[in-house]
């Protein structure tokens, strides 16, 4: 998995934002995590790339860290 940094993400109502959005797209695995505020997406260029537009779309800012 890639792992992004989400450092905006604060809330519950933000995790199902991203959710709902991820569920959506091409993203077919993903891990919101709101206690490490990341997002976790399957190890591929198109997904982290995907992932990231979309989070991006949402207003929230991400860099992978892994």
């Amino acid at each position: 998995m890639r792992v992004l940094s989400v450092p905006e993400l604060c809330c519950p109502n933000c995790v199902a934002k991203i959710e709902e959005a991820l569920k959506d797209s091409v993203v077919k695995h993903f891990e919101v995590s709101l206690e490490n505020k990341t997002v976790s997406v399957c190890d591929c260029d198109t997904c982290q790339e995907t992932a990231q537009a979309i989070l991006k779309e949402l207003g929230f800012d991400s860099e992978r860290i892994s």
